[in-house]
């Protein structure tokens, strides 16, 4: 007898045996139990989840000699014939070689005959995604009316590509990619039927493999056992999966914290000798990465569920010293060398080229720490020494509006500065008259606070914006924003308007919702500012810094 290869011997026979698909077995159960069963199911899912499976457990369920039942007994005619394919009463049909239209219009003239054996006719149609259009068309009146000995089920992996009207007519399941946790445990049940021995780190390695798919991970394994005979170890996996070791990854952003050039040059070199597949190499990194990724954010629990416990400590670990916005840079530039490795055949430059770059990254730094470095001098207070080049420090903080060069007749004492508490205040005054009068609080989302002098409001704007200014002296405006004034400060604040000289409007475009354009514009007014600062671009020049 030739050999049967795994995935085949230790495929489930009952509803009990899926694993990961609670959802549905337990819906079906319950429908052929109470007699509400379906004439048409559609199951769609990844590769490898119990698609098929499932619907010949369905099929046999109905069939057998003592059901319909929940639990098929697998020993009369009935369930041994489905089990081997061989019933004459569930027919299997591959919609990719049976797509046409011809083939549909056979199936409808078999409909109406009646099972030879078992109680229903059963029809799989698999990869239905793959009918022509005009076939799924041919298939509506069947579909909706069959008779009444006949239940079709559908499986594919992309039930987008099924037209609606086919779905409607249907009552629909979706496959989950299984857990990982759960695929190492099937695995281990079925080693110990087979008096196979393996690793844990092995079982981890081909379930992660295996991408959530149970029949994938089985045909893996099956492939393991004949390199290895009955007792598989990790290195045995990554060998024949063609896998780079963990610990790579983990020294390879080592190597790159600690700017080590040539050390992460040499680490390519061993992959590549090794015989590794570099764009593997990436894709391994860059899962890597998603886990520290995933921890150094706080959702550790989220990434320990695709972890041996010992790797969990040694993540925990690497995690500490990252800061998740380096974790992006890192990652952005492997996902960009991946997708170039796609279409050059330049693999081992690329890979060196995005290491090195990787290597001359530093930790980002928060521009308010720059900008509060820059007001202290350029020293920084926890070291003795002063970092180079030596920077003067800027004559005020430029968080903070520019005062006015000039300042108008209407007034004597110069504007107050504006603070944390001023700004706070702008922003509630620019949402209260947009609630009121939306043309109102978007000439005054447009003005640059200067500051509040002799109870005049005083605002600047750019020499385009010469709408919102002259609207803002409007009286009914003045009035409006009087009003709100009160309210917020306490008293009534007359707005004087003034129009910056030699410099470029500054009037912002106006979005569409109110309290996005007065957030947003003062976040790009407080970029602009900030980045016009001499000595923050003496800095960045300095230090070959860039803003992210």
């Amino acid at each position: 007898m030739s050999y049967l290869v795994l995935a085949r011997k230790w495929r489930p026979q009952n509803f009990e045996q899926i694993v990961g698909q609670e959802h549905v077995t337990t819906t079906l159960r319950n429908a052929i139990r109470t007699k509400r069963t379906a004439h048409a199911y559609i199951f769609a899912g990844a590769r490898g989840v119990g698609k098929t499976t499932t619907a010949r457990i369905l099929a046999k369920a109905l069939n057998c000699a003592q059901g319909p039942t929940e639990t098929p007994c697998n020993q009369c005619t009935s369930c041994l014939e489905i089990t081997g394919s061989r019933s004459m009463d569930v027919l299997e049909i591959d919609g990719a070689s049976n797509r046409g239209i011809d083939q549909i219009r056979d199936l409808r003239e078999n409909v109406k005959y009646t099972p030879t054996q078992g109680k229903y006719k059963v029809y799989i149609i698999d990869e239905v995604h793959m009918l022509t259009k005009e076939a799924f068309n041919a298939l509506l009146k069947t579909l909706e009316e069959p008779p009444a000995h006949v239940v079709f089920v559908f499986a594919t992996t992309e039930v987008h590509k099924v037209p609606i009207t086919i779905l409607s007519r249907c009552q629909r399941f979706d496959f989950r990619r299984i857990q990982l946790n759960q695929i190492v445990s099937h695995l281990k049940k079925m080693l110990s039927g087979e008096e196979v021995k393996a690793e844990d780190e092995c079982l981890y390695i081909v379930a992660k493999k295996a991408e959530g798919s149970m029949r994938d991970s089985i045909s893996l394994m099956d492939q393991l056992i004949a390199f290895s005979g009955n007792s598989i170890k990790a290195d045995d996996a990554r060998q024949v999966l063609g896998l780079v070791d963990e610990e790579m990854y983990f020294k390879a952003l080592e190597l790159v914290r600690a700017h080590d050039k040539p050390g992460i040059l040499s680490l390519i070199d061993q992959v590549a000798v090794g015989g590794y597949d570099l764009q593997e190499f990436i894709l391994g990194w860059l899962a890597h990465l998603r886990k520290l990724l995933l921890i150094a954010a706080g959702s550790g629990r989220t990434a320990a569920g695709e972890m041996t416990p010992d790797e969990q400590e040694k993540f925990t670990q690497q995690a500490q010293g990252l800061d998740d916005r380096d974790i992006l840079r890192m990652a952005n530039i492997l996902i960009d060398a991946e997708a170039t490795m796609k279409r050059s055949s330049q693999a081992r430059l690329i890979l060196e080229m995005a290491c090195l770059r990787l290597c001359n990254l530093d930790s980002t730094v928060r521009l308010e720490e720059v900008i509060k470095l820059l007001d202290q001098g350029g020293d920084d207070p926890e070291k003795e020494e002063p970092p180079a080049p030596a920077l003067k420090p800027p004559q005020q903080a430029k968080l903070n509006v520019s005062p006015i060069k000039e300042e108008p007749a209407e007034y004597t004492a110069p504007p107050q500065p504006l603070s944390r508490d001023f700004e706070s205040l702008w922003q509630s005054l620019i949402t209260a008259v947009q609630e009121r009068h939306m043309t109102a609080g978007t000439c005054l989302a447009s003005a640059r606070p200067v500051g509040v002098s002799d109870g005049n409001l005083i605002l600047s704007f750019g020499p385009q914006a010469n709408f919102h200014k002259k609207s803002l002296e409007d009286k009914a405006y003045q009035e409006l924003i009087q009003e709100e004034t009160f309210k917020l400060w306490g008293q009534k604040l007359k707005v004087v308007c003034q129009v910056e000289k030699g410099q470029a409007s500054q009037t912002p475009q106006v979005k569409e919702t109110p309290q996005r354009l007065s957030r947003q514009d003062e976040i790009d007014r407080r970029k602009s500012e900030v980045m016009e600062s001499p000595q923050l671009k003496s800095f960045m020049d300095a230090v070959d810094g860039e803003v992210v």
